[in-house]
């Protein structure tokens, strides 16, 4: 058994990957596991919510370093044993287990670090979309992502950074590739796994049950096969000011060029059309309601803080 592991923001379609490659009957997979996030990265890296207080445990490790200096070595080694047994364990006879988990992006150079003969898929889409389609279906159309600001800058970066640091050991897929020119795509990636006519899993239906309650709730239900109808559905929801200077001020930073040499750029489509004031004063308002409610949380504080030092 290998297992594989999927790197991505949320909603670049990494459950549609994860349904192509369930269809062969080779692999197998339960929703999104997750469980590496509560083993690996550091305080700060990850700000996790305990009652035991988490910062603690992170002082205590770090005097474990201390005392030791075996001590990294040796838990890495206890996380891989570990993840590997319960791989192998949900794998059942399959050869291969996948391992789905978008917030993985912040422990991702840890992962392949920890897991040298594991494969990695690096799944790329445009910024905007990932943005578009976060409000689109975890937030009813309202523009309150905040919640997301750890994938769309955070997650950027660290993908980014794994690319440059692992060019050759991942696999780099762009989500509008892989829909426009599936055929061509799914090769490639099968000759990276060492996975023979992977591409013929296009002849067959699109598994429709990750076997988990996480994934994309809605592409499930909607497509049985690699669609590219969805592909730029997501210009749309530029529809107002607010949207769109979002947009360009997103591209200001860092993360612009980033999605600029990932061949993202922003599109005619966000310069044309309609300006909706009223949609882009609701959107101001909702996004200020949710950054209200943020600042009350003291813990959140602490963790704005520090992601701002950090990024």
């Amino acid at each position: 058994m290998t297992p594989i592991f999927i790197f991505s923001l949320p909603r670049t379609g990494s459950t549609l990957l994860q349904r192509i490659l369930l269809s062969d009957g080779r692999c197998n997979t339960v929703g999104e596991p997750s469980f590496l996030l509560r083993l690996l990265g550091r305080d700060d890296v990850i700000q996790r919510r305990a009652t035991y207080g988490e910062r603690l445990v992170d002082s205590a490790h770090q005097d474990l370093r201390v005392a030791w200096p075996g001590f990294d070595e040796a838990y890495e080694n206890g996380v891989r044993e570990l993840a590997l047994n319960i791989y192998r364990g949900l794998a059942g006879n399959r050869d291969w287990f996948l391992d789905k988990t978008p917030r993985y992006h912040l422990i991702a150079d840890q992962i392949v670090r920890i897991f040298p003969d594991a494969k990695f898929i690096l799944l790329w889409r445009h910024p905007l979309a990932v943005a578009a389609s976060l409000s689109s279906t975890f937030r009813k159309g309202l523009w309150s992502i905040g919640d997301y600001d750890i994938d769309l800058h955070a997650g950027l970066n660290r993908l980014y950074e794994l690319r440059e640091l692992h060019r050759g050991r991942v696999f780099e897929i762009r989500y509008e590739d892989l829909v426009t020119n599936p055929k061509f795509e799914l090769e490639q990636l099968g000759d990276y796994l060492r996975w023979p006519k992977l591409a013929e899993v296009l002849h067959k239906p699109l598994i429709t049950d990750n076997q988990g309650s996480l994934g994309d709730p809605t592409g499930i239900k909607k497509y049985s096969e690699i669609s590219a109808n969805s592909r730029d559905t997501w210009k749309t929801n530029y529809n107002n000011w607010y949207r769109r200077k979002w947009a360009h001020n997103y591209y200001k930073t860092p993360r612009g060029n980033i999605a600029r040499a990932l061949g993202y750029d922003l599109t005619a489509d966000l310069q044309a059309g309609p300006i909706n004031l009223w949609l882009g004063i609701r959107d101001w308002r909702d996004a200020a309601r949710w950054r209200r409610k943020i600042v009350k949380q003291t813990s959140h504080r602490r963790f704005t803080k520090e992601f701002s030092e950090h990024e």
